[in-house]
């Protein structure tokens, strides 16, 4: 079947769109963003500080550090994003200009003239500093590669350029997602599905176990890896449609599994150390020295097949991993379960696992007896209606750290406050009005979000959370106001009081960072508050702000500092 260039642009055009940019202004940094996040697989709120959105990029659009722990060798991931209006040819011309801009990273002497370049764009002059670029260049601890993404078509001529700059600099060098990759990655986004079609496995009977389950065929065998990596569906990643987290970010179990496959004496024995993989799909036939499956998707295992496919070259005929095949027929609700189900070593499983936490039940049990309007969800639930207010219990945990454990640094780390510090967070002391309470701080946040500098709401759920952190200092400023959070019972009884004292702080914390933009403009410095929000250094240091200008206004019975900015 030929490829729709228009239908597939269509797909990227709405995942790839200005309503998930949150502030991004140009669509070649909207472009990036998604791809970021979707294709590399960074954290929504990590995948902000990576990206630059100026005129001043020098054609550089982004980029991130992949750290080998084991060699402590990086490479300097560097991105350019182009996003026409239509889907448009990429010629050679296209790719060999962002060889020469990338080059300049590649030497110390090219990092330094970037620098000494008064019209640099200020995100990208932060992310060579915040990257320490030159000083690793300089030590030999840092090595370069690049990608280059557009909604483009790219051309032979440019095919052929890619080829060769991979056999001069070493494979893996270059990379390049045109829309031949991409839109079918945006469509795998909108529409999970198995990939169609037959695919022939080589698995002798002798070294598979069949079983069949209300007329289904279910079967583990072992199968090499040099087939696996000849599977359809991996480069645009839609084979993993059904797993429930798709391809994860490198991690150090992805990076100490690219280590293992390069060593070919641990070949013989992967089979016994590695967890295997697990394949839906809608229809099995057994042969004696093979089995072919119709139509599958990888819903466990998705790093591994994506590491095996990046490690190629060293696999052997020894490689074999476990494959659990399960024939789900038409039953896609079955496959997602058992995507959902099988992934246990998924991280937001912790949160799942805490749904039958004690805690978790008792704070279910206030929701539904002292604040029945509201709907406290602990785990995933799909596709049932949920009524009145709804809060995810694991972005209460985020608002919960921000403001009861004043660490707003550790809330943007969803997953590790239902791991190492879920009893820190849900403190036996944690009720179900605290949560209220803190769901009702954010709403006025975000009420007030005009008294907050403009430039700050392009990473709008990070500064929400600083915010809310600011606005928990405040209370914290006199006996009264701390009253209400030792007591959020009590103070939720008068709700329009309540919310009136809450925008009167609103608006003090909205001036603190007011008065950060101002100080930056005035000194001519760049604000990498992306970074900054994140730091506990900064943040400790800006609650402290807050709080004496705040005292200093009552004492003076000044206007709130953002009343009149």
């Amino acid at each position: 079947m030929s490829f729709d260039e228009q239908t597939n642009y269509g797909y990227l055009s709405q995942v790839a769109s200005p309503e998930a940019s949150e502030g991004l202004t140009r669509s070649r940094a909207v472009l990036l963003l998604w791809f970021l996040r979707n294709v590399i697989g960074i954290d929504d709120l990590d995948a902000y500080e990576h990206v630059c959105d100026g005129p001043g990029d020098r054609g550089i659009d982004g980029m991130y550090v992949e750290e080998d722990d084991f060699t402590g060798i990086g490479t300097l991931v560097i991105l350019q994003s182009k996003y026409p209006q239509t889907p448009k040819n990429v010629g050679r011309t296209d790719v060999a200009e962002f060889l020469g801009i990338a080059n300049q990273c590649r030497t110390v002497e090219g990092v330094q003239a970037l620098l000494a370049d008064p019209g640099l764009e200020p995100e990208l002059r932060a992310l060579l500093i915040r990257n320490r670029v030159e000083e690793r260049l300089a030590a030999g601890t840092l090595k370069v590669r690049l990608i280059f993404v557009t909604a483009g078509i790219l051309q032979q001529d440019a095919q052929e350029l890619v080829a060769s700059t991979n056999v001069r600099e070493g494979a893996g060098f270059l990379t390049v997602y045109d829309l031949r990759t991409l839109g079918p990655l945006a469509k795998s986004v909108l529409g999970p599905q198995p990939v169609s079609g037959e695919v022939v496995i080589t698995t002798p009977s002798s070294e598979r176990f069949v079983m069949q389950i209300d007329g289904r065929d279910h079967i583990v065998a072992a199968v090499k890896a040099s087939e696996i990596v000849a599977w359809p569906g991996i480069d645009d990643r839609s084979l993993f449609d059904l797993n429930v987290r798709n391809q994860l970010r490198p991690n150090n179990v992805s990076k100490a599994l690219r280590q293992a496959l390069a060593r070919s004496q641990d070949h013989p024995n992967f089979l016994a150390f590695h967890n295997g993989l697990t394949v839906v799909c809608n229809g099995i036939t057994t042969q004696d020295e093979s089995i072919t499956v119709q139509d599958m998707s990888v819903v466990n295992g998705a790093q591994s097949v994506v590491a095996l496919l990046d490690q190629a070259a060293y696999l052997t005929d020894e490689l074999k991993l476990v494959v659990k095949f399960i024939e789900i027929g038409e039953h896609h609700q079955v496959a997602r379960e058992i995507a959902r189900r099988s992934n246990t070593q998924n991280p937001v499983n912790q949160r799942n696992l805490r749904a039958l936490s004690g805690v978790q039940l008792r704070l279910l049990a206030e929701f539904k007896t002292e604040f029945p309007t509201y709907t406290y969800v602990t785990r995933p639930r799909y596709g049932e209606p949920l009524e009145g207010t709804v809060i995810e219990n694991d972005h209460a945990a985020q608002l919960l750290c921000a403001i009861y454990n004043q660490q707003p640094w550790l809330a943007v780390k969803v997953l590790a406050l239902f791991q190492d510090h879920y009893t820190a967070v849900f403190s036996t002391a944690i009720t179900a009005a605290h949560i209220v309470l803190a769901d009702l701080i954010e709403q006025r946040v975000r009420a007030g979000s005009s008294r907050v500098p403009s430039n700050y709401l392009a990473s709008k759920k990070l500064t929400e959370l600083v915010m809310v952190y600011l606005v928990g200092q405040l209370l914290r400023t006199d006996d009264a106001l701390a009253q209400m959070l030792k007591a959020p019972a009590t103070a939720l009884e008068d709700r329009p009081a309540l919310e009136a004292k809450l925008d009167e702080l609103v608006g003090h914390a909205a001036g603190t960072l007011q008065i950060r933009a101002q100080e930056h403009r005035i000194a001519e410095t760049y604000d990498d508050f992306k970074v900054d929000f994140k730091n506990r250094e900064v943040l400790t240091k800006l609650g402290k702000e807050a709080a004496k200008l705040y005292v200093y206004a009552k004492a003076t019975q000044a206007t709130p500092a953002g009343g009149t900015l």
